[in-house]
């Protein structure tokens, strides 16, 4: 099992980025509903989703949760214990800048199935933070993330990704842990409880 603090070849995480689709509204609140208040990192929810329908799940997640979840807005700095959402329709890069880490949304290009796309996500977390990041892959149809998180890993990141007996879709974890980037592949159930361990 991974080690209550990861320690990347990189240094250790500047933020955690957990990526999701079928099954993931319900795996994403079960995780970050165990996080204290004090989580010293931000947190990326990438969750395949119309954007008729990301601001409402990002309202209800914050009421749920003890951390701040909010939809992801156009240059926001990214703050520890916040987790932000990628607004449907759209892709979400983050830049360092500053010393800081900010939010840039764009609109997809061309061969760009998912909107928003794990893979695009994670791609700018290398260029942003190498591998100062704590990346997961929560249940979902496809192999979104896994070029992203075999980037990430590359650059020295942690990967997590969730099991099989707890995914409603063994998909996205599932092409991670065939490609042999996931460091640990656990059950939802112990994610949020390793999770709240950083703090």
């Amino acid at each position: 099992p991974p080690p209550n603090r990861p320690s990347t070849r990189g240094g250790a995480p500047r933020l955690v980025a957990i990526g999701a689709s079928t099954g993931g509204p319900v795996a994403l609140q079960q995780v970050l509903t165990a996080l204290p208040a004090s989580f010293p990192l931000p947190i990326l929810l990438i969750q395949h989703m119309p954007g008729s329908f990301t601001s409402a799940f990002a309202t209800r997640l914050d009421h749920a949760c003890r951390i701040a979840v909010s939809e992801a807005r156009e240059g926001e700095l990214l703050e520890p214990g916040h987790a932000y959402l990628a607004p449907g329709g759209l892709q979400l890069v983050v830049r360092a800048v500053g010393g800081g880490l900010r939010v840039h949304l764009q609109e997809s290009e061309p061969g760009q199935n998912y909107h928003p796309s794990v893979d695009v996500t994670f791609r700018s977390l290398v260029d942003a933070v190498g591998g100062r990041v704590l990346a997961m892959i929560l249940t979902g149809m496809g192999s979104d993330g896994c070029e992203g998180a075999r980037l990430l890993r590359q650059a020295g990141a942690t990967i997590w990704a969730q099991d099989e007996e707890t995914s409603v879709i063994y998909g996205m974890p599932q092409a991670v842990a065939q490609a042999g980037v996931a460091e640990a592949i656990l059950p939802l159930q112990e994610i949020g409880p390793r999770l709240a361990a950083l703090g």
